[in-house]
């Protein structure tokens, strides 16, 4: 029953894509004021709002994501808590309508994770695609984690590499990334990304996948008016503020964070730890200005967002990213933070909390580092410069 049903909203979805495209192709031309990016549709990490500020003459798209960042996107679903399945009502009517209209004024599309217009899942996927691409525009995917990453292919990686990955942890929390099925499903993404993209964003080994083909490298993007230099913190006699900012605390190694903290307090270490999860992003930024050591993300081989915005903040990062695995990262990263494996949180915490000067040395690389790759202006000209292969 259920799946019929999926069937006769996906044959509506298409109808009205199609009356969509056909009607808005007979308005008159200054109705269909020309855009060269699409950038939408779920807001992933600020990622959606920042890549499409960096582009002129760009429209940004946000049916749905993250509710913790303020943009003011071209258009925005409205998120209601209380009235969820009014929400995603409205997404299945507006995805198609809207798609069709900007079909008929964008230069392309620019898809941030692995959700559309049209309603999620695979098939839906690849026929919104194709008609993308046979109405004449250009196509380009930004994967950001789990919508490509290969749960089995990441888990192998951590068997080379001899020890546990995001994977071993994300099948816990969610029991179905273990399934066949899942992994068939990431399997077609990848396939479908490849036969209709000309431009992919991907880290080829923090999100081992399935994708055969070359891949641009993850570019971030921070405002200038986020940076802030601020050694005179590290000179404060105030016992040091740490902060751990984890989007899920099962994978990004919070217990690992917590059995440390926890030591070091029983050591009599003298800190104060802030903890921060599902709060919005300028409390975030609030608490990184007065941190001087900020504990990130210990399964995974890249920064993070977040990790980037402590660096921005002047704090010393302490993470697992590392170079020397995610070679698509800068060639001076891993001076940029005290890379840190999973078992050896304690120690490198206790390392800085030992050396004061060792955290601002850290501090001071980070931010250069932050300055070369993440600002907001070098970012925009790296994605144009990329944008020009699609």
């Amino acid at each position: 029953m259920k799946h019929c049903l999926l069937k006769i909203i996906f044959r509506l979805q298409k109808l009205l894509l199609w009356l969509s495209y056909r009607a808005c192709r007979l308005l008159p031309t200054f109705a269909r004021k020309p855009v060269t990016w699409v950038v939408g549709v779920d807001e992933t990490a600020g990622l959606l709002g920042n890549i499409a500020a960096a582009l002129p003459s760009a429209y940004s798209v946000k049916l749905g994501g993250s509710a913790y960042h303020d943009f003011a996107y071209d258009f925005a679903l409205p998120q209601r808590r209380r009235h969820a399945w009014l929400t995603g009502l409205q997404r299945l009517v507006y995805g198609p309508l809207l798609l069709g209209w900007l079909l008929n004024r964008a230069e392309g599309f620019i898809f941030i994770w692995s959700t559309g217009f049209l309603k999620e899942g695979v098939d839906q996927r690849e026929f919104e695609f194709s008609f993308i691409r046979d109405c004449g525009k250009k196509l380009v995917c930004y994967f950001v984690g789990n919508d490509i990453r290969s749960p089995a292919l990441t888990r192998a990686l951590g068997a080379r590499l001899g020890f546990d990955v995001s994977s071993v942890y994300d099948d816990q929390a969610a029991p179905i990334r273990a399934a066949a099925g899942y992994e068939a499903e990431k399997k077609r993404v990848a396939e479908i990304a490849e036969r209709y993209a000309g431009l992919i964003f991907n880290p080829p080994v923090d999100q081992t996948s399935y994708l055969q083909g070359p891949t641009a490298p993850f570019i971030y993007f921070l405002a200038e008016s986020k940076f802030q230099r601020n050694p005179e913190k590290f000179a404060d006699p105030a016992p040091p503020r740490i902060v751990h900012a984890p989007s899920s605390p099962f994978i990004k190694g919070t217990p690992l964070v917590r059995a440390a903290i926890a030591r070091l307090r029983h050591e009599g270490y003298r800190f104060e730890y802030i903890e921060l999860i599902g709060v919005p992003n300028q409390r975030v930024w609030d608490e990184l200005r007065l941190a001087r050591i900020v504990l990130n993300e210990f399964y995974a081989f890249m920064p993070g967002v977040f990790g980037v915005e402590a660096m921005a903040s002047y704090c010393a990062l302490v993470t697992s990213a590392d170079a020397t695995i995610e070679t698509s990262l800068p060639p001076d990263s891993n001076q940029a933070w005290l890379v840190t494996r999973p078992w050896a949180v304690y120690d490198n915490l206790k390392r800085l909390l030992d050396q004061p000067q060792l955290q601002l040395e850290y501090a001071e690389a980070g931010y250069r580092w932050a300055e070369r790759h993440a600002a907001f202006a070098a970012s925009s000209q790296e994605l144009l410069r990329q944008l020009e292969k699609a």
